[in-house]
């Protein structure tokens, strides 16, 4: 098997055909022109000189010749190769893989591409290499043979590890961006939707497939047309827009979100998308109005403790008065005006003494009567009880005092007598009893209070909701927060709530049920 002469043409290494290196052509004797006579060059100079390291191995793996850049990759520029198998310049999982895929695959193929293998340098790194090869045929005189060619894959290698990096880190960033609860998408120019994340159907109520190619304004009431328009000529000019808006879920809910576009340009300043991050931001704005809400009450509390405290001084001395005034009159019926007189201011006395407790703020745990409690509670509301043909019954007879926070409890007896109140409207019966018992699984003692009332009862959807703030069936009357402030209250007292009611025509109430421990007065 020949080689022929390798020959430099143009400044390119090459191999001639034999008539074009002995001056012939096959039609004949023609010389070849001057200018097309080349310079040889031998063949060991190519293998010297190639960047490459070639490598011709028996079918066994012994190195048959190998040129120096071999020597160079594997660090034994004074070590002889001649003879030591292939595997041996391998890793060991290198090694592994070239008996069991490579070998066996390049003799079944006759060759094989850019497989990568790693030789281990004589100061003991790893050296990256991709191989091309090919089993050169049997010859008559000798066996098949295996031609590699090496060359070194080390930052090619260091590139493929930053592209992995890279997009592994994209794929997070995406897999945020998908799982996000805000609304994050990508548009067009001209507003039409290119992507949509978990967040967008959350807020939206549109899937994906509905969403794409959608125009962003239809996602909002034509009253924001006006805001929209002024939002993208801000973006078409490279800023930023916020908007907040009111929009509508799929299902008709009302939704407040706040919109932030973010334009994406190319040079010379096109606009050729930008995207959108929009949050739901209906509980914070509720949450303001509910703060403002709380704000004013706190306003009127603190105007109602002055004006109570004020009205003390003058009802102590119209007590007094009736006093005297009373044992002035000898005739029944006087008498007896003179008793209502008195009914009716001891009344407000006690209103006005209540109203100052509810603006005291507890300082500490105290030992509560639940019966007094009670009777307060259903003193404040007699009144309005009364008007609306509401039976009370307070069933405190067999229970202990309760060592709490007392105001605190009063506030979650209100809010409770008040709603049986409104759930009561053409009358009814509300009895608050108060029991002692024992706690389980504990075992320990402590006191049920029950709180209950036969008015249109709620349904398991509203049953569902009724510890979630803002959540309320009243309408613009109702701020949502009671029952959800009730809890935090009762558990602050280390108590528990529990709720079951029914709204069947025949049969319809609220049953809410307080367990708390007994704890030491003196703790």
């Amino acid at each position: 098997m020949s080689i022929e002469e390798p020959t430099r043409v143009d400044g390119r290494i090459g191999t001639l055909p034999a008539h074009e290196r002995t001056g012939r052509s096959d039609r004949g004797t023609e010389k070849v022109p001057v200018e097309q006579k080349v310079d040889v060059v031998d063949a060991s100079w190519l293998l010297e000189c190639s960047p490459s390291a070639y490598v011709l191995l028996s079918i066994d793996g012994a190195i048959l010749f190998a040129n120096p850049a071999l020597l160079t990759l594997t660090g034994r520029i004074d070590t002889p190769l001649l003879g030591v198998r292939f595997q041996d310049l391998l890793s060991t999982g290198s090694r592994m893989f070239y008996e069991t895929q490579f070998k066996p695959m390049l003799l079944m193929r006759g060759a094989v591409r850019e497989i990568s293998l790693d030789l281990i340098h004589s100061d003991g790194r790893r050296v990256p290499v991709f191989v091309n090869a090919v089993a050169a045929p049997a010859t008559t005189d000798g066996p098949k043979r295996l031609i590699l060619t090496l060359f070194e894959a080390t930052q090619r290698k260091q590139y493929e590890s930053e592209l992995l990096r890279a997009r592994r880190e994209s794929e997070r960033v995406a897999e945020v961006v998908q799982r996000s609860s805000d609304a994050i998408f990508s548009l067009t120019a001209d507003g039409k939707i290119q992507s949509w994340n978990d967040g967008a159907e959350l807020i939206f109520g549109l899937t994906l497939s509905e969403a794409i190619e959608r125009s962003f304004a239809s996602l909002f009431p034509d009253a924001y047309s006006g805001e929209l328009a002024t939002a993208l000529t801000k973006l078409s000019r490279g800023n930023e827009a916020r908007i907040e808006m009111h929009s509508t879920l799929k299902d008709g809910d009302p939704v407040d979100v706040s919109v932030i576009l973010t334009p994406h340009m190319e040079a010379p300043g096109i606009l050729v998308a930008f995207s959108a991050v929009i949050r739901d931001s209906t509980l914070r704005k509720r949450g303001e109005k509910a703060l403002l809400q709380s704000e004013k009450l706190a306003s009127v509390g603190r105007l109602a403790s002055s004006i109570a405290h004020e009205i003390n001084n003058p009802l102590e001395a119209v007590t007094n008065l009736l006093y005297i005034l009373e044992t002035q009159f000898s005739e029944p019926k006087a008498k007896e005006y003179v008793a209502m007189a008195q009914e009716e201011l001891a009344r407000v006395s006690h209103i006005a003494t209540h109203t100052l407790r509810f603006h005291k703020q507890s300082s500490g745990r105290t030992s509560l009567d639940l019966r007094m409690l009670t009777d307060s509670v259903f003193g404040l509301y007699r009144g309005r009880l009364e008007n609306q043909n509401i039976v009370t019954v307070n069933d405190s007879l067999r229970v202990s005092p309760l060592f709490c926070f007392e105001n605190e409890l009063r506030q979650v007896f209100v809010i409770l007598v008040s709603n049986s109140f409104d759930a009561m409207r053409a009358g009814g019966r509300l009895i608050i009893r108060n029991r002692d018992i024992i706690l389980y699984p504990s075992g320990a003692k402590g006191v049920r209070i029950t709180v209950a009332d036969n008015g249109h009862g709620m349904d398991t959807s509203t049953l569902a909701r009724l510890f979630e703030p803002f959540f309320s069936t009243k309408g613009i009357g109702g701020t949502g927060l009671g029952l959800w402030i009730s809890r935090d209250l009762i558990e602050k007292n280390g108590g528990r709530i529990r709720i079951r009611s029914r709204n069947r025509v025949s049969q319809s109430g609220t049953v809410v049920s307080m367990t708390f421990p007994h704890r030491d007065g003196s703790a």
